[in-house]
């Protein structure tokens, strides 16, 4: 991969590749067909030690089975059966106190078994997003995402020192990140 290259495709289409956050939420509401929920829906957010609770400002939900056919891979397809099949060996009860835990934990095993992907979206700065969750890890939402907000994170310096400070990056995982997400770019062919 030549990343010289990708990095001066980046540099001259870098104003066009810097996106807000309802630019970003628009693009993969229309993407994936999802759909807004709300982020008391996912109880153990608050306790997630990967975003900060307050400022996260949107939450997903992609749970079409067509698209989800399309966007996992084959070993991640592998994991979700064994999942499934795990379960059902274990023939696995989730004990709950309420109609709320009851549908969280329902929830829960949705992702764990592939029927849906929560994407969780934060912004410490209120214009652009700052971190986000692929709650199940679908590689490919993963890199669409990062293709969508690194422009962000590689422009403006604000934003960049808010990353970095945040999720505590040393600099050559700062500079790891930055080649993961030239990769990302021409993977989406954004560049």
């Amino acid at each position: 991969m030549n990343y010289e290259l990708l990095h001066n495709k980046f540099q001259s289409r870098k104003n066009q590749l810097v996106l807000d956050k309802e630019e970003v939420v628009d693009r993969v509401l229309r993407r994936y067909k999802a759909i807004k929920i709300d982020k008391k829906e996912i109880m153990d957010l608050m306790n997630d030690d990967q975003l900060e609770y307050g400022s996260i400002f949107c939450c997903l939900k992609i749970d079409d089975v067509q698209i989800l056919n399309k966007i996992f891979n084959s070993k991640e397809l592998k994991d979700f059966q064994w999942e499934i099949e795990d379960n059902k060996k274990r023939k696995r009860k989730y004990s709950f106190k309420n109609d709320e835990e009851s549908t969280y934990n329902q929830l829960i095993l949705d992702e764990m078994e592939g029927r849906r992907i929560d994407v969780v979206l934060e912004s410490l700065d209120g214009k652009y997003i700052t971190g986000f969750l692929v709650r199940n890890q679908s590689e490919e939402v993963g890199s669409y995402l990062f293709s969508l907000v690194g422009g962000a994170h590689f422009s403006d310096v604000n934003v960049k020192n808010l990353v970095v400070q945040a999720r505590e990056l040393t600099d050559e995982e700062y500079k790891e990140s930055y080649r993961d997400y030239l990769e990302d770019l021409q993977r989406w062919n954004l560049i």
